[in-house]
């Protein structure tokens, strides 16, 4: 007897894991911000403890949500475009992949299609998500000469001082970072989520959801490893969207050099171990999300 041929529709899948994407960005909205100010000091080395000391004794706990306004133009476009274009490209490089199949069943060489198709999903996402992360930025750091009203106020005045392209700027940065993080990440839940599922007695339930225990599992390990992997970059980015470019020249290969003779090679592990544990609990809120309405309406990789 055939297995029951499931409905692709990757809309659902989209929408859901987008909105999932918000919720979890909202909830970790602090760590973010802490990330975010321990990667911009310079005088010393923080962890996440110094880097909430920092923030809430001197500012107030009210500003670990400075920002905060930007999740869901931040959030739940970006993710929401990025699984619609990860699901879309997966189905029909999967359909160009057919002639690789034998006794019906998909090729493991399969497994090796999110290293293509992740970072072109990106490619379409970051259209939606780099002028507002731009914007995040420098709201989280709660300075003067970035004291935006809001979010359209704040990017009005961007595109005022700085010329409308200093909001896409960090692209190629962007582009570098996500498209490491995301196509490791990805790649590696992919593997553990095959081998997990491989390891079924019953073949016919090989499509069906992880067990929660295994998805956060999966999404934790996965997620935690990419997160080490693009740090530095993530790094430079920060300090990238800080730069006002009306008052400075913007130049990588500058940031680079101050980073490393003024503040050592340590400098680049700076918030290391709160992106490790921001990413993975955030990754928690849409990755089992996500493996459920994939498992309804997704596209398997390989059996």
């Amino acid at each position: 007897m055939t297995e029951k041929q499931q409905e692709f529709n990757p809309l659902l899948i989209a929408f859901y894991s987008g909105l999932a994407s918000m919720v979890g960005d909202m909830i970790m909205f602090p760590f973010d911000t802490i990330g975010t100010r321990i990667k911009a000091h310079k005088s010393e080395f923080l962890g996440m403890k110094q880097g909430y000391d920092l923030i809430v004794k001197n500012e107030g706990f009210k500003y670990l949500f400075k920002g905060f306004s930007t999740t869901v133009m931040g959030s739940f476009l970006p993710y929401g475009s990025y699984f619609l274009a990860y699901e879309y490209m997966n189905y029909y490089a999967i359909k160009l992949t057919k002639g690789l199949e034998k006794d019906g069943e998909k090729s493991k060489l399969n497994l090796l299609i999110p290293l293509i198709t992740s970072p072109l999903a990106e490619a379409v996402s970051v259209v939606t998500y780099i002028p507002f992360d731009t914007l995040r930025t420098r709201m989280q750091m709660n300075v003067p000469e970035y004291n935006y009203k809001g979010i359209f106020s704040g990017l009005m005045e961007i595109s005022r001082k700085e010329g409308w392209v200093r909001l896409f700027q960090a692209s190629y940065l962007y582009m570098a970072s996500v498209v490491v993080y995301t196509t490791f990440q990805m790649w590696f839940y992919e593997l553990l989520r095959y081998e997990i599922l491989r390891q079924r007695a019953d073949q016919k339930v090989h499509n069906q959801p992880l067990a929660i225990h295994q998805s956060v599992i999966a999404t934790m390990i996965s997620t935690a490893l990419a997160a080490a992997i693009v740090n530095p970059v993530d790094f430079i980015i920060t300090r990238y969207q800080l730069v006002d470019s009306s008052q400075q020249q913007l130049s990588v290969k500058q940031l680079v050099q101050d980073a490393w003779y003024q503040e050592g090679k340590k400098a680049f592990l700076k918030g290391l171990g709160t992106r490790v544990f921001q990413c993975s609990l955030f990754s928690i809120f849409y990755f089992p999300v996500y493996d459920h309405f994939k498992s309804k309406y997704g596209i398997t990789l390989a059996d």
